[in-house]
C-alpha cells in the first residue's frame, strides 16, 4: 500500500473535460491530471533514465497533452477505455519528445515525498506494464478509501479499525487481540467483521473498476485484470 491519492476518474468528470464553459473545462482537466499522475509517472519512469527526466516527462505531458491539446476530447467509450486512450498517449508524447531532444515540463508541482513513494513501487518491466499495475494499485487505493468512509458513515468504524489491524498492517495484530482492542466480545465475531469489510471491499473495487469501463462485460474484464496485477504485485 502507498499513501497515494486518487478519485477515479468516471465518464462524467471526462464530459466536464470537454464542457464549452472554460473554467468548467480548465478545472476538469486539471483534476483529471492530479488523477492520472501516478500510472503516467510509472510508465515514465520506464521511458526515461533518472527520476528527473520522469518527472519532467510526465509534468510536460500533462502540460501539452492533456491540458494544452484537451487529450479526453477525444476519450470514447465506444471505442476504448479512458486507460488506453492514456498510456497510448504518453507513449506517443515520449516518442515525440526524445526525437525533439526537449522534454520539459511546466506548471504541475508535485511533492517531493510523492515522488519517492512512487520510486519505491518501482519494478523490471516494461513501460506499458508498469503503466497499468500503477492503474490496478491506483484503483484500490480508492476502494480503500471509499470503503473506510462506508464504514466511518455507518457508525461502524471499529469493524474497518479492526481490519486494517488483522488485514491491512505487515505485521498483522492476532485476531483475539485486534477483536477486545476494537470492541469485539469474542474472536468468532470479531472474524464476522473481518469478512463483512472484505465483501464491501470487493464490491466497491468493482464499483471504481466499473467507472472507467464502457459497459458490464469491459468492467468484469477490467475488475479481473486489475485482480490479476495486484496478485502480481504481491
Amino acid at each position: 500500500q502507498t499513501g497515494a491519492s486518487f478519485v477515479t476518474t468516471c465518464w462524467t468528470l471526462i464530459d466536464r473535460a470537454r464542457s464549452g464553459d472554460e473554467e468548467t473545462r480548465r478545472a476538469a482537466a486539471e483534476e483529471c491530471a492530479r488523477l492520472y499522475w501516478p500510472p503516467v509517472y510509472a510508465c515514465a519512469r520506464r521511458l526515461t533514465r533518472t527520476r528527473d527526466e520522469a518527472l519532467d516527462l510526465t509534468q510536460a505531458f500533462f502540460a501539452d497533452v492533456v491540458l494544452a491539446r484537451g487529450l479526453f476530447d477525444r476519450a470514447d467509450r465506444a471505442t476504448g477505455s479512458a486507460r488506453s486512450l492514456v498510456r497510448a498517449a504518453l507513449k506517443r508524447f515520449a516518442t515525440d519528445q526524445w526525437r525533439r531532444g526537449q522534454a520539459r515540463g511546466q506548471g504541475m508541482l508535485v511533492s517531493g515525498e510523492a515522488i519517492e513513494r512512487e520510486e519505491g513501487l518501482a519494478r523490471d518491466e516494461d513501460p506499458g506494464t508498469a503503466f497499468d499495475r500503477r492503474w490496478a494499485l491506483s484503483m484500490f487505493e480508492e476502494a480503500m478509501r471509499r470503503c473506510e468512509t462506508h464504514f466511518e458513515h455507518a457508525g461502524r468504524a471499529q469493524h474497518w479499525r479492526l481490519f486494517e489491524a488483522r488485514v491491512v498492517r505487515e505485521s498483522p495484530v492476532p485476531l483475539s487481540e485486534a477483536g477486545t482492542a476494537h470492541g469485539f466480545e469474542s474472536a468468532p465475531l470479531a472474524a464476522a467483521a473481518v469478512q463483512t469489510v472484505k465483501r464491501r471491499l470487493d464490491a466497491i473495487l468493482r464499483e471504481v473498476v466499473a467507472e472507467t469501463a464502457r459497459d458490464q462485460r469491459e468492467a468484469t474484464s477490467e475488475f479481473e485484470q486489475v485482480l490479476a496485477l495486484l496478485a502480481a504485485r504481491a
